[in-house]
């Protein structure tokens, strides 16, 4: 049964996933967010009360910060690396963050709730 679900879990999100893309692709735009090492550019779109933000392979994320290392080290714990591929959902607050590439999908953090329906109201030009 726990596979099941889990299984069930991540088609969820990756259908989740795959709107959020298509949205992004009609009606998002490059955006510059800043961050330690400077600035990276995501693919944003704000639809409907969902913001979408989507990042690629060409946006490097900075490496973990010495104080997280640091920690990690202390107690023996591995930082994972980011996948090159990433999705942040925000419905006021972030409601989805996942990673990706060929080979697999990483849910980071995942709340559910109406967003998830919200996702299908286009909205108009």
């Amino acid at each position: 049964m726990g596979r099941s679900k889990s299984r069930e879990g991540l088609a969820r999100v990756n259908d989740l996933r795959d709107a959020a893309l298509k949205l992004i692709k009609a009606f998002g735009q490059w955006e510059a967010v800043t961050v330690t090492t400077g600035e990276l550019y995501f693919r944003t779109a704000n639809v409907g009360l969902l913001r979408l933000s989507y990042r690629t392979p060409f946006q490097k994320l900075p490496r973990a910060s010495e104080r997280l290392r640091y920690l990690a080290a202390i107690h023996k714990l591995e930082i994972p690396e980011n996948l090159p591929y990433g999705l942040d959902v925000w419905s006021g607050k972030k409601v989805l963050n996942i990673e990706w590439n060929e080979s697999e999908t990483r849910i980071v953090s995942f709340r559910r709730g109406q967003w998830g329906d919200r996702r299908r109201a286009h909205p108009r030009r």
